[in-house]
């Protein structure tokens, strides 16, 4: 008696188009470490400097960031360069920020603030206040920070100016400081993913996006893009999409050293972690097609490598499928290892296939949250 579950020729069908399946998807992620992840993992800082000691106007907009403010904002303002200049744009604060900017702005003859004044009448995001910050910058290479970032020295400045040569982009990293608990090693695990691909795909010569807590770029390239026009109408974006509507391969350049990185406050809450992701989410889908087809496949090729994996285990193909799975993560963590070097994060590295998996479903439950309910907050 035949007490196998399929007849011998079907058996063979099935599982070898199950196999095969799973060996494209395979084929798909080893293409991401080897042609994309790998860009970073080899990356060495180039001291460019061309544009060293040309002046420079830091942009910062902040709303209700008196604590925030207070710490961070001396040592922005202490930087080790020869001419630059900060700009705070206030938006609309009703805690004690303008007095506090007001009592700065006499003592550092470098700062700069701008005011707006709150209106019932007229309401709107962060993006007009980075606009407004933009226009009061007397300097053509901006640099663009947040309240609650920490420069990691006062080299910053210098160390991301010398980002340029003939370029018009410089994207820096911004890590999440790290704290006591479990969420906050979701939050940093989720930072570092995010700065890998940005940073391997501007290396790959396909720049996608950037954060606004610190990078820099040309006066003239926002002026001659005209600035967030494009995107307006979207809350978040004055950092993401922008440099995904005026990016290239020629016009952008990295920043990893230790000095040119600023230190970033993380959510102390999972609900609060929750909103900004959404926040950020609600840009994505107005990024360019190419783009995100690149950032889909990724994730996807996994989730039906992983499911192909699953039942896999129950056919004659098995110990091929269990081989393919410990080849892909050991092909990942040996690429990520020096990246996570380089992103100060090595203790983060043994849970990368863990948290990959929660987020696997973390994400796409935030993108249909957003299909719901719109973030509203000023970002």
């Amino acid at each position: 008696m035949d007490f196998r579950f399929f007849p011998n020729e079907i058996e063979l069908d099935a599982w070898t188009i199950i196999i095969g399946l799973m060996g494209l998807m395979f084929i798909i992620q080893i293409f991401y470490f080897v042609f994309v992840y790998l860009r970073l993992a080899k990356y060495k800082e180039k001291q460019m400097g061309v544009h060293e000691g040309k002046p420079v106007s830091v942009v910062i907009a902040a709303r209700n960031e008196l604590k925030n403010l207070e710490k961070n904002l001396p040592i922005i303002l202490s930087q080790d360069y020869s001419e630059y200049q900060v700009v705070v744009v206030n938006d609309r604060s009703w805690d004690s920020s303008d007095d506090y900017l007001r009592e700065m702005a006499e003592k550092h003859s470098h700062l700069h603030v701008i005011t707006i004044q709150d209106s019932p009448l007229y309401q709107h995001g962060k993006k007009m206040a980075v606009t407004l910050g933009v226009k009061g910058a007397k300097h053509d290479i901006l640099l663009f920070t947040d309240a609650d970032c920490t420069p990691s020295s006062d080299q910053w400045v210098r160390e991301m100016v010398r980002g340029y040569d003939s370029n018009e982009i410089v994207l820096g990293f911004s890590p999440y400081i790290k704290k006591k608990g479990i969420l906050n090693w979701f939050i940093r695990f989720d930072g570092v993913q995010i700065a890998l691909q940005y940073l391997s795909y501007a290396l790959a010569g396909v720049p996608y996006m950037g954060v606004g807590r610190n990078m820099s770029y040309k006066k003239d390239l926002f002026y001659k893009s005209n600035g967030f026009k494009k995107h307006y109408h979207i809350q978040s974006g004055d950092d993401d999409l922008f440099v995904n509507s005026v990016a290239n391969k020629d016009n952008v350049r990295i920043r990893l050293n230790n000095d040119a990185i600023t230190c970033t406050q993380p959510k102390m809450t999972l609900k609060d972690w929750w909103w900004q992701k959404k926040r950020h989410f609600s840009s994505s889908g107005m990024y360019k097609m190419k783009h995100k087809i690149l950032l889909s496949l990724y994730p996807i090729s996994l989730l039906l490598m992983l499911a192909l994996g699953l039942v896999s285990l129950f056919g004659v193909w098995k110990w091929v499928a269990i081989s393919m799975i410990f080849l892909r993560i050991t092909t990942q963590l040996l690429i990520f290892r020096p990246i996570y070097k380089k992103l100060g994060a090595s203790e983060l590295l043994v849970l990368t296939p863990i948290f990959e998996l929660i987020f696997l479903i973390v994400n796409p439950m935030i993108h249909i949250s957003n299909a719901f309910v719109k973030p509203n907050k000023w970002a």
